[in-house]
Order: C-alpha cells, then sequence, then structure tokens
C-alpha cells in the first residue's frame, strides 16, 4: 500500500471525520452501494477518494487503511474489496492497520485489507473457537476469518434475503485501490487476418503496419496500455489472464488477481507479473466514450445466455461485417504475450477463469490451435524458430458444465443407498461412488431422454442451436470417424488444473433435460468436476496417456479440491490452493 502523508491538522480533521463514516460502513454498507446490476459499467468506478484519485473497480467497495492503532482515525489509503457476484453486494470490511503484521493463513502471506461476505463479521478462530462453537479450521492456529452474523439480515441486489449456510466462511483480500487511469479500459486491436487464422486452415501473414481491424477486445491491466505495438517488456516473466464469468466483471477479476501477487512479487520477482482481465462486452454494457476502434461484443442472450463462453461468433463489425470467436479473440491476446519481440523474457503464462470463465477457459483449451501451445498446425511468422514459448497453464474453476470429449458419462451401475452422515459441503474426498458408477455411452432410452447430451457445449457433436464455427474448424477435423485419439492427446498435453470449491455442491439441475444433469454430467459443479477429470483418467489408460503427456506420466492434468471455499471467484484464486494452482 502506497504510504500517504498527511501534514497538516486541517487535512488530519478531514480524516477524522471520513474514518468516522467508514467505521460506520463497516458495521453496515449502506442501502445506496446495492445496486440493480443488469450491465457492467466500466466508466463508473467507485470513489474511495477524490483528492487522493483513488479509485476501485465497479461492484466492488472501498476499505479504508487506518495509520496505527495509537492513531486509528488518520486513513493513510484504501483497499477494494468484493462479494462473489455481482448480484451480491459487499460485506463488511475488516478494520486494517498501516502497520498491520502480516495476516498469515495456511501457506499464505497478505499484508492488505481483507473482509466479509454480506451477512457476516470479521474474527479469528481463536475467537470463534473460545466461543464453544466449532469451525473446520485448525484450532491451534489463529487465522483471520469472517463469522456468520445472526443479527444481520443480507438481501441481494434485487432485495431478495441471502441465506448464507456456513457459520464460518474464508477472509476476502481486499486488493490495493487505483489511481483513476489504473481502471481504464484499454483495447488489443483484432486484425481481419486473425478471423481466417482461427477460423480455416491457413493463415495469411500481413505486415501489421498494413493490416485493417475489426474491432478491439476490452480489457483491464495492472501494467497500462500493454498491446501497444512499439512498447518492449523485458521485466515481464509472469502474465495472468483472467477471464470472467456471466457477471462480466473483469475489473473485480483484474482487483482478485492482484491482490495475490504479494505471494508472488518478492524482491527478486517484484514488478514482473502482468494481469490481464479481458472483458467480453455485450451490448449492454457501457464502455469508454470514445474509441478509434469498436469494441467486440458478443450477444449475451441469444441464442442461449453468456454467449462468449463457448467461443461464439461476435456481433459483426459494421465496416467489414465480420465476426471473431471469443476463443479467437483469446487467442489474439494469447499470441500477442507470445510475441518476442514485446515479451523477450515472459516464461510462464497463467489463464484462469471461474464459472462461465472456466467454460471458456476449458472449452478453448480443447480447442485452439494457437501457435503459442507449441505444436500447432500454424507456423506463425513470430513464432520463435527455437520453439522458445512461454509454459502455458490453464486453471478451470468451478464450471458449470463440461465439453466432454466422446459421448461416455458416469452412470450408476445399480441403486445403492447414499451415505449421508457427511454434508458434501463438509465432505473432503470424494462424492462420486465410483465403485458403484460406470463410464458408458447412455442407452437408446437414456438417450432418447436427453438427445442433446452430446452436442456442443457438453459434447463435441455438433450443435444447430449453437453455431460455434471455430469448434467445427479446430475441433471436428481432429476426430477420424469417431476416433478422438489425436484430439485427446493434444489436449492432455496441455498443462490444466482444474479447482473445485468443497462447497460448491448446490444441486444445479438440467439447462437442456429435464431432471437428466446437464447431460449426464452430475448433480453440481463439484461432483460434474470429479467426473470429467475422472474420464480424462480412463481414457488417458486406455491409449496408455498417449506416450507423452510428461514422459511416463500417469495422470491426465491435475485437480484440486479448495477447502472451506464455494462458489466464489475471488476466495478460490486467492485461497492457498489456487495461488499454487496458478504459480506453482
Amino acid at each position: 500500500m502506497q504510504k500517504i502523508m498527511k501534514k497538516n491538522g486541517e487535512r488530519r480533521q478531514r480524516f477524522t471525520t471520513v474514518a468516522a463514516a467508514a467505521l460506520v460502513w463497516l458495521l453496515s454498507p449502506p442501502m445506496s452501494m446495492i445496486l440493480f446490476v443488469v450491465a457492467y459499467d466500466a466508466e463508473s468506478p467507485v470513489l474511495c477518494d477524490a483528492e487522493l484519485n483513488l479509485f476501485c473497480p465497479p461492484s466492488t467497495s472501498c476499505c479504508p487503511t487506518m495509520k496505527s492503532k495509537l492513531e486509528p482515525n488518520v486513513i493513510v489509503g484504501y483497499s477494494c474489496l468484493m462479494s462473489w457476484s455481482t448480484s451480491f453486494p459487499q460485506g463488511p470490511c475488516c478494520l486494517h492497520y498501516e502497520d498491520d503484521d502480516y495476516v498469515t493463513a495456511s501457506t499464505a502471506s497478505w499484508r492488505g485489507g481483507t473482509g466479509c461476505a454480506a451477512g457476516y463479521e470479521c474474527s479469528y478462530s481463536s475467537d470463534f473457537i473460545g466461543s464453544g462453537r466449532r469451525a473446520n479450521i485448525k484450532q491451534n492456529f489463529d487465522a483471520p476469518i469472517c463469522i456468520m452474523n445472526s443479527t444481520a439480515h443480507p438481501i441481494d441486489n434485487e432485495g431478495n434475503p441471502i441465506k448464507n449456510k456456513y457459520e464460518t466462511m474464508p477472509r476476502y483480500r481486499a486488493c490495493e485501490s487505483f489511481a483513476r487511469n489504473g481502471l481504464d479500459v484499454y483495447g488489443l486491436p483484432i486484425p481481419v487476418a486473425a478471423v481466417a487464422y482461427t477460423n480455416s486452415l491457413s493463415s495469411t501473414a500481413q505486415d501489421d503496419s498494413k493490416q485493417d481491424f475489426i474491432g478491439q477486445l476490452a480489457y483491464y491491466s495492472n501494467m497500462g496500455h500493454i498491446t501497444a505495438d512499439d512498447r518492449m517488456d523485458t521485466d515481464i516473466t509472469t502474465a495472468v489472464i483472467a477471464v470472467h464469468g456471466s457477471g462480466r466483471d473483469a475489473g473485480t477479476y483484474l482487483c482478485a488477481l492482484t491482490a495475490i501477487l504479494t505471494d508472488v512479487a518478492t524482491d527478486q520477482y517484484k514488478g514482473n507479473v502482468l494481469v490481464v482481465a479481458p472483458w467480453f462486452m455485450a451490448p449492454e454494457d457501457i464502455g469508454p466514450p470514445t474509441s478509434p476502434l469498436p469494441y467486440v461484443q458478443w450477444d449475451d442472450t441469444y441464442p442461449i445466455p453468456h454467449t462468449f463462453r463457448y467461443g461464439a461468433d461476435s456481433i459483426p463489425d459494421v465496416k467489414h461485417n465480420i465476426s471473431i470467436s471469443s476463443f479467437g479473440a483469446m487467442d489474439v491476446l494469447l499470441e500477442r504475450l507470445c510475441n518476442r519481440e514485446q515479451f523477450p523474457n515472459l516464461s510462464r503464462i497463467r489463464v484462469v477463469g471461474h464459472s462461465a470463465g472456466a467454460q471458456f477457459v476449458q472449452r478453448w483449451a480443447l480447442s485452439s490451435n494457437s501457435w503459442c501451445f507449441g505444436g500447432g498446425q500454424f507456423v506463425h511468422r513470430r513464432a520463435p524458430k527455437n520453439n522458445d514459448l512461454p509454459n502455458i497453464r490453464v486453471v478451470v474453476a468451478n464450471p458449470r458444465s463440461f465439453a466432454y470429449l466422446d459421448n461416455r458419462r458416469y452412470f450408476a451401475a445399480a441403486s445403492f443407498d447414499v451415505d449421508d452422515e457427511i454434508s458434501p459441503a463438509e465432505n473432503k474426498g470424494t462424492l462420486t461412488p465410483f465403485d458403484k458408477y460406470q463410464l458408458r455411452p447412455p442407452t437408446v432410452a437414456e438417450r432418447d431422454d436427453c438427445i442433446e447430451f452430446n452436442r456442443y457445449e457438453w459434447g463435441l457433436d455438433e450443435n444447430n442451436k449453437i453455431p460455434a464455427p471455430y469448434i467445427i474448424n479446430n475441433v471436428h477435423k481432429l476426430i477420424d470417424h469417431g476416433d478422438n485419439s489425436e484430439l485427446f492427446c493434444r489436449y492432455a498435453s496441455r498443462d490444466i488444473v482444474y479447482l473445485s470449491g468443497q462447497r460448491d455442491v448446490e444441486k444445479l439441475g438440467s439447462q437442456i433435460c429435464h431432471g437428466k444433469e446437464d447431460g449426464y454430467q452430475g448433480p453440481s459443479r463439484r461432483e460434474r468436476s470429479e467426473r470429467f477429470f475422472a474420464s480424462l483418467q480412463v481414457r488417458g489408460r486406455e491409449l496408455d496417456f498417449c506416450g507423452r503427456v510428461g514422459g511416463g506420466a500417469t495422470q491426465v492434468h491435475a485437480r484440486i479440491v479448495v477447502e472451506n471455499v464455494g462458489h466464489d471467484h475471488g476466495l478460490i484464486f486467492q485461497s492457498p490452493e489456487g495461488i499454487r494452482a496458478i504459480f506453482g
């Protein structure tokens, strides 16, 4: 946190007044903060302090940092607190002093502000255990936690009661506040040539100075306009691309990921981690008022909600009447970072997504033919001749569904009694009893009950309801008369980690078949994750792990269950498990 000194009594008095108001806010967020969000408005960041030019991203709130316990009325800065969804208000900020010791939780350390979800209050594990209540925490560790506030009656942004389920929750890390220009939205130009490159079997190499563009992909960045053609960044060694969920709240993803940079930004690596949060805009979103190129947009309602997540084509631009897949736009961003002329020392790229963003990154990692992954079909003029490419890891956190690589799903072999002595949310083991399940294609009757179970986006069969030319061009050509070996081995060779919140166990039903759990994928996000991951292992063994997955490897990808976390992008990425998945 940047130190801001207060040099005169008049200003100290002003901060005393602000601090008093802030302390009242800590206990009860004002109703004015509760908004009915129908669009993401990048032009309305939250003002923390006009004189100090400190702001927080939309859908977050400002948390004051006090100078010290000896001077508790002097605000020296702010951090930004998120919530788990744009539909929910932020909870209380936890008191934070500039001279606080490090807040340590398991393997992670954090010296910034923290906060809780709506309906919770700030506490410590020792206080909670001392009260006689039990928590799913280590009793020998005085961990900062949030405990349910029994007197609070939180409501969401539509006026509905929030029904909190757990006595304790982890705290959010609040990211450091930004100068106003630190929350500017930038644009990555999308060349017309990129449409041919990502949607067909051959690419057209053109001089950038002569290229025409269909528009630009909006993005936030912790290092400003990183895609300028004349910029070279020799210090950046790690880049994190954070893909938002259905709320399209790219700013909160920038906040969530920059808050964990303290864990990797040691003296040796300080300042070398770039965070980019692309914004797959919808027509109703509010971006910068003027731009030399229009921002590329994707329909958010038709043919299904949040079309960016499955690689849909964008709304055609006016000049060329040309569209690009959201996956193709991601390829352009990835390849800009892989360009050694601009990022000569970049050694690793992490592409992370949560919820709808996780659906995006899983399907994109399965289908992308970008040369940046290495071994692609295209030879691009900017691809390093010596295969000097950054390591790319994709982190898939809590998606609602997966794109399976074949038509097999897990079905119960016979009826059995469910052991309900441990609730799914507290169960740290496997929720699916695989000894009682079989991975197989559905029977004729089962297929008739859910005819869309293997159509894209739940499988890879063509789906006329969800047009996705990118998938047809990049995936279907790798499947030879139903044999998915080539596609599977390419996917298995990529560095992918699946994160599942231990508490992300809500039964979701189905979006495509009544009562069939989204194409027989499982009842909850956590079970869907473990079943998809298990199916990869089965196929990997059938193909002897492709003979090249890590050289003698006996596992396809990796999967981690994150303790005490539900469907929450901030908490899952900021957890020790999340930090290890991204930076380990």
